[in-house]
């Protein structure tokens, strides 16, 4: 990734975007630009994540060494950001005056709207749009993200069938992160550097929105090692989006299970189930396996599965010291259990 000559000159910046990797990049470069390394120990000061406003304006305050500047670095800036409407009047001050030899990054992992009321719709970050103190390394769009993965593929000596481009960027969305390793996965399964349909296919099941399916398919057919594996691929693709994405997977299962119960309850013909548990007349396949997993676990089993999902929800927004993975194992080997024959 090219960081703009622009951006890297500012002095107060703003980066934000979902690609991880290139906020590292061009966060890495900035940090290059205005931190000397001689001094870097006594000049570089990198807040606490989620800390706030008071903090940096006393990091920004703090003396450096003589013919230094005071560099600092907010690398998880979103709370400061949440209400820009609110900004403290000593902070609007300070970031459109900035103190004299003073350098600060604010780094955002998510993308920041321009619209009215927004982050970038309001001052000071509206001006520091239009001064070029604003980059986002986010989301391609599909024609960008098309190119970008015909550029890597000729970078790595890939030969993209037609159309494979766009059916890439169709499937796995417009982050150059996630476009990029998967050009290394199929990197090494080419082994004729040739990409095809079948390839991709083999490729990214595990690197799309295929993830939560796989992994729910496995726990229901009782295929507890397979759900394993396909638990740790899908964290490891993607350690932030993925446990609320396979948690919602397992949410609508559940909670099927405890409509149909309801509805049987209520006397509901066959017909009718469908419409209780919100499917399709296409999709009257899947009521006999739900029928097959309420006579086996019954009332109590439902309710423990469904206080299970709750207790894994609180666990995964931060009540348990064990982060994401640990709380998804314990389900998908509940999950296994209760589903299987």
């Amino acid at each position: 990734m090219a960081v703009p000559e622009a951006w890297l000159n500012q002095e107060f910046a703003l980066l934000h975007g979902e690609d991880s990797e290139g906020r590292r990049e061009a966060l890495e470069a900035w940090k290059a630009r205005h931190v000397d390394p001689e001094w870097a120990d006594f000049s570089l000061l990198v807040c606490s994540e989620g800390c706030p406003w008071p903090e940096v304006q006393n990091a920004l305050s703090e003396s450096a060494p003589l013919g230094a500047s005071r560099v600092v670095i907010v690398p998880q800036a979103e709370n400061l950001l949440e209400k820009p409407k609110e900004l403290p009047p000593t902070i609007k001050a300070l970031l459109a005056n900035p103190i004299s030899d003073t350098r600060l990054l604010l780094v955002s992992r998510a993308a920041l709207s321009a619209a009215p009321g927004r982050v970038l719709g309001t001052k000071p970050f509206s001006d520091w749009v239009k001064e070029g103190r604003v980059l986002k390394v986010g989301a391609l769009d599909d024609k960008e993200a098309a190119a970008f993965l015909e550029s890597q593929a000729r970078s790595l000596g890939l030969r993209l069938e037609s159309g494979i481009a766009a059916r890439l960027a169709a499937r796995l969305g417009g982050n150059p992160g996630v476009l990029k390793r998967t050009l290394e996965v199929l990197d090494l399964l080419a082994e004729d550097r040739q990409v095809n349909g079948v390839l991709v296919d083999q490729a990214t099941f595990r690197l799309g929105e295929q993830n939560a399916f796989a992994w729910s398919q496995a726990w229901q057919r009782g295929q507890t090692a397979l759900a394993l594996s396909t638990l740790h691929l899908a964290l490891e693709d993607d350690p932030n989006g993925a446990p609320l994405g396979l948690l919602g997977q397992t949410r609508r299962e559940v909670d099927r299970l405890c409509r149909l119960m309801e509805a049987r309850a209520r006397g509901l013909k066959a017909s009718e189930l469908l419409a209780a548990l919100g499917l399709s007349p296409k999709q009257a396949f899947l009521v006999d396996g739900y029928v097959r997993v309420v006579d086996k676990i019954g009332p109590d089993g439902a309710a423990r599965l469904l206080r299970l999902v709750n207790q894994t929800d609180l666990d995964l927004k931060g009540t348990a010291l064990s982060g994401g993975q640990m709380p998804l194992v314990g389900l998908t080997l509940a999950l296994s259990r209760y589903w299987a024959l």
